[in-house]
């Protein structure tokens, strides 16, 4: 099932040669451009990763292509961030409502010291039951929403994130591909905010925190779409396979 990881050079293939580098310069240039101007930047962004995930769906090693062709990283980026988009309105239409709940609360609560225990024991358990439900919604969302990303990009249609009878077998056929795609992810984020709370206690290095943050979170974007690629890849593979 996950004998086609190749760990190593997902966790490097951004630095692998000079003109990768480069190519992770640029991207992380890119991404800094989002502090500036919203949300176009992240979208060319994700294009330019859907181009690395092709290359993975064709069966090549993953590597920084160079930055060009600016129309269809556009669309491609439209299309990854639309099927996201639509996917997570559930979490947001639950996140939303509580987080409002929540401070309203809280605020009744100030006006209200009289009441103070009571409303503590209100809000706490709302708090732990709203915990309960949304953080394993939003892991189940983080595994199989992968599924639907790479597969509007894998068929260049839009509309094929939402054709669930199509990619969950791919899903369903390499499902510890993916849990481990989003552990690699998830390792790799451990590791570099570790390093980002290192350089938030000295002087030297705090001062350019505002250019380590775009390049951790380019950084991170690749490696988590790159492994997903792989375990889209090879679900396809195991599904059709299953199928004959």
């Amino acid at each position: 099932m996950l004998s086609n990881f190749n760990i190593e050079h997902i966790l490097t293939f951004p630095f692998k040669e000079t003109e990768d580098r480069k190519n992770f310069l640029i991207g992380t240039l890119v991404y800094f451009a989002s502090f500036i101007i919203p949300i176009l930047p992240l979208i060319l962004v994700m294009g330019y990763i859907a181009r690395i995930m092709r290359q993975v769906f064709n069966g090549k090693a993953a590597r920084m292509p160079a930055w060009d062709d600016w129309e269809t990283m556009l669309k491609d980026g439209l299309y990854l961030f639309g099927v996201r988009f639509v996917y997570m309105l559930p979490l947001f239409a639950l996140m939303v409502p509580s987080f409002l709940g929540f401070s309203f609360l809280s605020l009744w609560l100030e006006s209200n010291r009289g009441m103070s225990e009571e409303v503590a024991m209100l809000i706490f358990p709302l708090m732990g039951l709203f915990m309960l439900v949304f953080i394993p919604l939003s892991l189940v969302f983080s595994l199989i929403l992968p599924a639907a990303e790479s597969h509007t990009i894998a068929h260049n249609d839009f509309v094929a994130g939402f054709r669930i009878r199509e990619w969950w077998p791919i899903f369903r056929a390499n499902w510890g591909g993916f849990v481990l795609a989003y552990l690699i992810s998830m390792v790799a984020s451990f590791v570099l905010m570790f390093i980002v709370q290192i350089a938030m206690i000295t002087i030297v290095l705090i001062c350019v925190l505002p250019l380590i943050m775009p390049a951790i979170s380019m950084y991170i974007s690749l490696v988590m779409y790159a492994a997903f690629a792989q375990a889209y890849k090879d679900g396809k593979e195991q599904a059709a396979a299953a199928g004959k």
